[in-house]
């Protein structure tokens, strides 16, 4: 029996529809999974480009505290939860959100009646603050907060960008008031002396170095 010639075109019609359905299908599924929704971040706030230092003592930080007029009485501790430390003859003494100089003027006034020379010198041996690198760095982790730091400077002491590092678009999340903040930063600008500002870090902020695509 000869075959029917439309029936033929039907199947082959059909067989091109299926093949473009096919395709489309995957076009779509592809749009979808390479079309991120987009991240949301915090407006970059004046304060950040100012390192404004906070110099006080915290919780943890480990302190020399040398007494001249009595060496006898040196001693070095660690600051308490409580944000106090227990010094001979005084007693405890509060040294959280103080200056240096400012506990040491207290130190000193503390002292008066009890040493012929009260003057007491304080010095931090140990920062208990910190800030924390992570993603494409080479040696991703914890960094001290000794000093007024930017965020390119923390992911230098982490050992800079890896090699599959994208410096323009590096991520600093901040705990605000109990609120988490977060800031998009373009360090390739950085980089290539295109700018010249600096975002400081502050305590336990965490810098998030992203993976380029390619």
């Amino acid at each position: 029996m000869p075959a029917n010639p439309a029936s033929g075109w039907q199947r082959f019609r059909h067989g091109i529809l299926t093949a473009m359905t096919a395709v489309a299908a995957l076009m779509i599924a592809f749009a979808t999974s390479s079309c991120e929704s987009p991240e949301t971040y915090t407006p970059i706030p004046a304060e950040a480009f100012s390192s404004r230092p906070s110099g006080t003592l915290a919780a943890g930080d480990v302190i020399r505290l040398s007494y001249p007029g009595a060496p006898e009485l040196n001693t070095t501790q660690k600051i308490m939860p409580n944000g106090k430390v227990s010094l001979p003859t005084v007693g405890d003494v509060t040294a959280q959100g103080k200056s240096v100089a400012s506990f040491q003027s207290q130190l000193t006034g503390l002292y008066q009646p009890h040493l012929q020379n009260p003057t007491v010198l304080v010095s931090v041996e140990e920062v208990a603050a910190c800030v924390y690198v992570s993603g494409e760095v080479t040696n991703p982790g914890k960094v001290p907060l000794d000093r007024p730091m930017t965020a390119f400077e923390a992911i230098m002491e982490a050992g800079g960008f890896s090699k599959f590092a994208n410096p323009k678009q590096v991520v600093v999340v901040r705990n605000k008031n109990g609120k988490s903040e977060r800031y998009a930063l373009n360090l390739g600008d950085t980089l290539s002396g295109a700018s010249s500002s600096s975002f400081y870090l502050r305590p336990y902020d965490t810098v998030y170095v992203k993976q380029s695509r390619w």
